[in-house]
């Protein structure tokens, strides 16, 4: 065989190759249904993993980076199975999530965490663990300490293990869980009074406890859902009988509404309340949580939270977000209550993996002091 003829067979061979590489990767990332961009034939292999990257605009840590892989087990390929009720639930896949980041003002973290849904969605399982550096502002209780925020850095590792079963056919779910959280921290309290809740500069504090709670869930999907209630009641006893420091009590409830106005318009409703009872730590108390509101800015020993998001699907893939709510924390004096605290933002979605109901996209959202700007894998309100 010629140098020619050695040639030929060289580019054939790689145009080969080549059409073959393309030919698979329109197999896995274009839909068939649409032509369109999409990711669940990848996931749905047992190798298929996603990798997101994770972009951190949090006003309380300041801008970073970080990389998240989430690996989806099983063959779900959309499965159906029977709600107990004549209807037709949709099985989601079990997901396992690493990830690692880390931002501007030197907080770290990494971390680990499975949500295992068995035997046809009567058992889910989530399980966490992780460690960070976290350098942050404490407003107190209410943010009574306004402009004169503590500088703190906590350096914490915690673990969450949850187990809830399905009450016969039925939505709902009772469970069972513990969580521990381990830290030591250190406050920049220098030409400040004594701050009420921080024993010294330096200090070490553990919090561990048991849960039990009860859960309603008629989601379409767990990822993005367009259509279902979600709703929950928990209750966790922290001790020292439980290897942690102090005796208190955390009360959570939340209540998740979906509705789709009609095939263009989905409607989604939040509310979401939070109470501590007894000697709990500083990180321990709830604090307001939605966009464009920094962690930890508004904390007392009880919050109450409303939000509203209105999403406009513009083609079957793409959407508009436009979102909104109000909250207030209460703390039992005059200082610790704040005022009401607004939030409001828009955003884009894309629908990046059809058989999951799975979105993806940006929010923009301004709260009392922030504007920041969220990355958003799945609804808003994923917990």
């Amino acid at each position: 065989m010629n140098c020619r003829s050695r040639l030929l067979c060289l580019a054939a061979g790689l145009l080969g190759c080549v059409q073959f590489a393309y030919g698979d990767w329109r197999e896995r990332f274009i839909d068939p249904e649409d032509g369109k961009l999409d990711a669940s034939e990848w996931l749905a292999t047992r190798t298929g993993f996603l990798p997101v990257p994770i972009i951190i605009t949090e006003p309380a840590v300041g801008y970073g980076g970080g990389v998240a892989l989430a690996f989806f087990h099983g063959q779900f390929r959309g499965t159906d199975v029977d709600d107990g009720r004549g209807g037709k639930r949709r099985l989601a896949p079990s997901v396992s999530v690493v990830a690692a980041g880390g931002t501007e003002n030197g907080t770290r973290f990494i971390g680990g965490g499975h949500l295992g849904i068995w035997k046809d969605d009567n058992i889910r399982y989530i399980g966490g663990i992780g460690y960070a550096d976290v350098n942050m502002d404490y407003y107190g209780r209410g943010g009574e300490l306004g402009k004169r925020p503590v500088h703190f850095d906590s350096k914490a590792f915690g673990l969450l293990q949850e187990l809830q079963f399905r009450l016969g056919d039925s939505p709902f779910f009772a469970g069972f869980g513990y969580r521990l959280v381990d830290t030591r921290n250190r406050f920049d309290v220098s030409g400040l009074l004594p701050i009420p809740g921080i024993p010294a500069i330096d200090f070490d504090s553990r919090s561990a406890g048991v849960s039990l709670s009860l859960k309603y869930d008629t989601r379409d999907n767990i990822f993005t859902p367009n259509e279902g209630l979600d709703g929950q009641i928990e209750v966790t006893f922290n001790g020292k009988a439980w290897g942690g420091d102090d005796d208190f009590t955390r009360y959570a409830a939340f209540l998740k509404y979906y509705r789709r106005l009609s095939d263009d318009w989905v409607l989604g409703l939040r509310g979401d309340a939070k109470a501590v009872d007894g000697d709990a730590p500083f990180y321990e108390y709830p604090f307001v949580e939605m966009r464009g509101i920094k962690v930890m800015r508004y904390q007392g020993e009880k919050t109450l939270l409303g939000e509203a998001e209105l999403r406009w699907f513009f083609t079957p893939r793409w959407a508009l977000v436009g979102f909104g709510g109000a909250a207030r924390t209460f703390s039992g004096f005059a200082s610790g209550d704040s005022d009401v605290i607004y939030s409001k933002g828009l955003g884009i979605r894309y629908l990046i993996a059809r058989k999951l109901g799975l979105q993806a996209g940006i929010d923009l959202a301004r709260g009392p002091e922030d504007t920041a700007i969220y990355f958003q894998v799945g609804s808003a309100w994923m917990r």
